[in-house]
This record gives structure tokens, sequence and C-alpha cells, in this order.
């Protein structure tokens, strides 16, 4: 009797264990553990492997490996207008532009510090075994938001290199938590393992 006691108490417990709210895409180049509700997609590179995600948010996250992935740290633009840029931007646009830290002048010249309105910064982490840049926004909602790594493979002066970007524009702060909790993960199974 106490052994069956055991056994419904047993599978009581491991009934109740919670379901896992991740789950691992395995993209064959790499691993990452994304929320549950996160899908792959499938996208046709040219030159290089490409694919993505669809998050829970409707938002798009990228990812490119080949010689010629973008280093995405590099698009960090400025949230300087002059007049004429700002009046063509939409309602949307200058609706989500209140909430950040962005400048309108007359004209751009002069002496502006386009340094305190920039979109993004990055910092140099270690990624499973290699050096990565984690690119953030400065301002929710506005730039890039993603990895980069200069070298998978090759990296000599006359070698082409593999190169490694996973990112996503415009991110919601929700998303932009999640994708970067997510970016943690990544298992670069085809390089380091």
């Amino acid at each position: 009797m106490k052994i069956f006691i055991l056994i419904y108490i047993s599978i009581a417990c491991f009934s109740c264990q919670p379901k896992s709210e991740f789950k691992t895409i395995d993209f064959e180049s790499f691993e990452i553990t994304v929320p549950k509700k996160w899908s792959e997609i499938e996208l046709n590179g040219t030159d290089s492997y490409v694919g993505g995600i669809v998050t829970s948010e409707n938002d798009t996250l990228i990812f490119d490996i080949g010689a010629y992935s973008p280093d995405v740290s590099k698009n960090n633009l400025p949230l300087v207008f002059d007049k004429k840029s700002y009046a063509e931007l939409t309602e949307k646009q200058k609706k989500r532009l209140k909430n950040t830290n962005h400048l309108i002048v007359d004209t751009i010249s002069g002496k502006i510090d386009f340094e305190n309105y920039l979109t993004q910064k990055f910092e140099i982490v270690k990624t499973d075994c290699f050096k990565a840049k984690i690119i953030t926004t400065r301002n929710k909602g506005f730039g890039t938001t993603g990895i980069y790594i200069d070298s998978l493979k090759g990296g000599g002066q006359n070698s082409n290199k593999t190169k490694f970007s996973f990112y996503g524009e415009n991110l919601k702060e929700k998303t932009e938590k999640e994708f970067l909790n997510a970016i943690k993960t990544i298992k670069l199974k085809k390089y380091c393992h």
C-alpha cells in the first residue's frame, strides 16, 4: 500500500510541474532559447544564411551569417531633424518620437552634439566562445537591438570572414527585453562545439 501511495505522490508531483514558457530553436549553425510563442520564419539570402523569428508582439528579428553580415552597431543615427525632415515623418513616427531624446533644429549645421542623440549603444561581451557586440537602444522603440560577431571563422588579411548578426529594428519594449535575454542563450554549435 505504501508503494502505491509513493507512486501516486510522485505522479502528482511531476504532473504539477509548470510547463516551460520557453523553447529552443535550432537554426543548424546555432541554437537560441526564446519564449514559446515566438515563431521561426524562413528567409532567402543571396550570399549568406539568413532567417528569423516573429515575436509574440509581431516584431521581426533577423539573423545573417556570412561574409557580408552587417555590423548593426554602425546604424547608430542621431535623432536630430531639421524642420523639413521632421515634417516628412508620419504622425505615428512623431508620436513615438515624443518619448525619445531628440532634437529639432532650423538647420543641421553649427554646433550640434550629435552624440547626445544617438539611437543605440553597444558593449563587448563573451557569447558562447566568441567576443560579441550586444547592441541596445538608448530610446525604447527607436534603433537596433541585437548581437554582432565579426568573425566566426576566417579572419586573416586575405581570407573571407564568416560574420554573424542577429537583430531587430524599433522593437517594442517587451520584445527588446526578451530578445536580450534570448541572446544570452545562443549556442554557436557549428563554430564552438
